[in-house]
């Protein structure tokens, strides 16, 4: 796990070493040396709880995991989360659990997460369509018509960084030739705007896409590109060589600012949880990569079927939001025992019922444990140990018969204020998306012209962006029902090109005002050099073509954009007379 982003805890919890003798060693009941010895270890409630402690103690320090050994753990019990969702399974511990060291988890919310993850799998919901997509390119259908269409006799197309790259020419290229696998080479000594048709045709006509994302150039188009494909459903093998946060990042002999580097960081970020969300694996070394090319081509693999012993790193509905499990059993945690650090049994079950819908019989407690007051953690091992064992039909009659009842007294509990989320959950008309920071576009036009055709919006620069955010701000744009995109000329807007092209790659309601950089355009109080303006300037031509040739509507003024994102949304919400 690379880049670990999450800010600093404001707490400090200091968790004793797991011993032996704390957990059952052969039958389902829990023996304790003493109960004041064992009041701040975690109890085991039964078999599986004590299975989860024997993958977790493989990996933690001190009774806490480290957000870098967290997906190592996860992979032992058949569970592979994205990077995001670890991000944002960490971010919910630390940020709303009890005092506790950052970028860390506890054994507790450990089983509390592995439970909601698998959950998850057995629920195995597709990935879903966000409100702006075209029914028919939901599925892929519009994809697979274009690729129909063309004819190539090249298996795999090499994408990704070019100059001054030689990945293609010393090691892909000798690799496919050995295995006689065909292939496409769009790297030329000098780039012109006239072969991105050529490119165009040959990716639609390769079986598969393998893309390389190195960290010697800036890559801007071929990071669009990837976003874009993947948004298309097609098979892509992904390499990204991320760049060393703590060293310098030098680009064509130029040293990148320290500006720069923050939006370089951030979109490789943004990329990587684009490729992920659609359970395609990412992968740090070309040669693991090239071996999965043999394995798609060879045997008719699907990417998203790629496992640990093909060589990749494997990721399984990387599009579910994590962390939601832990934060109600904390906010049930803290209601319940209004700020006390223990729970009684009664209360145990109260929290039980309040967080499941239904009734944990006392008896099972005491068979369980010989204790009568319980922590967080020990709640939290003893729900995930409950919710393997589901009650009885008789339970669960019960649990419908007291449910009112539980309602009442809820109410008049105290509830802490829920922790803070990117957006309410409610569907939005607009998506403001594009050039943030120094550009006022939003506030000055686009927000101004919403309000008064009555439209609803969502406003992406409220909250400052965070990976540990990804998952949320990615479930709120797409509750949106266009997509408007703008890149003003004063800004990179890196990261929201990728997002736009994947957007529109998925068939979305997109609607983009492109302007490119000037010369003498200063960005974060810094004067772009010549490369970087070539690069960037590039960029915007690529989403360009690409975006028109899907119908997708541009304007280089944002008051023509935003007026005909105006334009479109009545059309959607005003009922056409028959």
């Amino acid at each position: 796990m690379s880049g670990c982003l999450l800010s600093p805890g404001k707490r400090n919890r200091q968790l004793p070493t797991m011993s032996e003798s704390s957990y059952a060693n052969g039958n389902n009941s829990v023996v304790e040396e003493s109960v004041t010895d064992t009041s701040e270890k975690p109890r085991i409630f039964g078999p599986y709880t004590r299975h989860l402690l024997e993958i977790f103690e493989r990996y933690a320090k001190d009774g806490k995991l480290s957000l870098c050994n967290v997906v190592s753990a996860f992979h032992d019990l058949n569970l592979y989360p994205s990077h995001s969702q670890v991000h944002q399974m960490v971010h919910c511990a630390v940020e709303y659990g009890s005092p506790c060291v950052a970028n860390n988890i506890t054994f507790g919310e450990f089983c509390v997460l592995v439970e909601e993850l698998q959950h998850h799998y057995i629920k195995n919901q597709p990935l879903p369509c966000p409100s702006s997509a075209v029914k028919l390119k939901c599925d892929g259908t519009e994809s697979r018509r274009k690729r129909k269409e063309s004819q190539s006799n090249s298996q795999v197309f090499l994408g990704g960084s070019c100059n001054p790259t030689t990945w293609r020419h010393d090691i892909a290229i000798p690799f496919l030739k050995k295995r006689v696998i065909t292939f496409y080479n769009p790297q030329v000594n000098t780039w012109r705007p006239e072969l991105i048709e050529l490119e165009d045709k040959a990716k639609q006509a390769a079986d598969l896409l393998c893309f390389v994302i190195d960290n010697q150039t800036r890559a801007v188009v071929s990071m669009i590109e990837t976003s874009y494909l993947v948004g298309c459903y097609r098979q892509i093998i992904f390499v990204m060589k991320q760049y060393d946060i703590d060293e310098d990042i030098i680009i064509k002999g130029e040293t990148v600012t320290d500006a720069e580097k923050s939006d370089l960081i951030r979109v490789r970020n943004v990329l990587i949880d684009i490729v992920e969300r659609n359970s395609i694996p990412v992968f740090t070394d070309i040669n693991d990569a090239l071996q999965c090319v043999v394995y798609c081509v060879h045997q008719g693999i699907p990417v998203q079927d790629l496992e640990k012993h093909h060589g990749a790193n494997p990721v399984k509905h990387g599009h579910f939001e994590t962390g939601h499990a832990l934060l109600k059993l904390r906010e049930t945690f803290n209601s319940i025992t209004c700020d006390n650090e223990k729970m009684s049994r009664k209360d145990v079950q109260l929290a039980y019922k309040c967080i499941t819908g239904e009734v944990l019989p006392s008896n099972w407690i005491q068979s369980h444990s010989r204790v009568s007051s319980f922590t967080f953690e020990d709640l939290c091992c003893l729900v995930t140990e409950c919710k393997k064992r589901r009650p009885s039909y008789t339970s669960s009659f019960l649990s419908r018969l007291i449910s009112p009842f539980t309602s009442f007294i809820n109410k008049f509990r105290s509830r802490p204020p829920p922790p803070p989320v990117f957006d309410d959950g409610e569907c939005r008309d607009v998506y403001l998306g594009g050039s943030y920071g120094v550009s006022t576009w939003r506030k000055n036009m686009a927000i101004p012209l919403l309000r008064r055709n009555g439209l609803s919006y969502l406003n992406p620069i409220v909250n400052e962006w965070s990976y540990n955010l990804i998952p949320m701000q990615v479930a709120a744009r797409e509750k949106c029902r266009l997509l408007l995109y703008v890149f003003t000329r004063d800004t990179r807007s890196f990261a929201a090109m990728v997002e736009a092209g994947y957007y529109i790659g998925r068939g979305c309601r997109v609607v983009l005002c492109i302007q490119y950089i000037t010369k003498d355009a200063v960005i974060a109080g810094e004067k772009l050099s010549e490369s970087a303006l070539e690069d960037y300037n590039r960029g915007r031509m690529y989403l360009s073509d690409m975006a028109s040739k899907e119908g997708i509507q541009i304007f280089d003024d944002i008051s023509d954009s935003i007026n005909c994102a105006i334009s479109l949304l009545k059309e959607i919400k005003e009922p056409k007379e028959i």
